[in-house]
């Protein structure tokens, strides 16, 4: 698999309950992955929920959620612009930026992918489009290739950072 710059629609289906929400993938450079991500952000609103994932330190796969209610998004946006490096290079973090009033939810994951998820996408496509990502609906991931996850203690400790700077709990199974 080459990696390349684009999105395609999808659909997530929610076994549990029998749900098909719609999504969008997207993958972009390094260089203007993390513009892109924020961007995507703004259509959320003003108040905001927020789960960091991190498989940091965790033994045999599986992650652990952490989760923040009510954040005001300039907060959040400035708190996640101070910790651009932990969120672009590590291998176990991903953040979900969501408003439950509407409901839709940005991921940035820990594979450095973007899934928007929701109804209406079209706030979200608009971003894309605005960052010339093609659409392209036949496009691959690299969640449907052989791949690894990396880290590193200093960005672990930048993990633990982020989480406190947010006030994060963790969630209870």
């Amino acid at each position: 698999m080459i990696p390349k710059q684009g999105y395609r629609h999808d659909v997530y289906q929610d076994e549990e309950n029998g749900t098909h929400v719609p999504v969008l993938m997207a993958a972009a450079s390094k260089e203007m992955l993390f513009s892109v991500f924020m961007d995507l952000l703004e259509p959320l609103g003003g108040e905001l929920d927020v789960v960091l994932e991190t498989s940091h330190h965790r033994e045999g796969g599986g992650h652990r959620d952490l989760y923040r209610e009510h954040i005001d998004a300039p907060v959040l946006l400035s708190t996640l612009w101070d910790f651009e490096e932990l969120l672009l290079n590590d291998g176990c973090t991903g953040i979900a930026v969501l408003n439950p009033a509407i409901p839709q939810e940005v991921q940035f994951d820990e594979h450095k992918l973007l899934i928007a998820y929701g109804e209406p996408l079209s706030s979200f496509e608009d971003v894309l489009r605005t960052h010339r990502l093609p659409r392209q609906e036949d496009m691959k991931f690299i969640t449907e290739a052989e791949h690894v996850h990396s880290s590193s203690d200093q960005l672990a400790q930048s993990f633990e950072q982020l989480k406190m700077r947010l006030g994060m709990d963790e969630l209870l199974d």
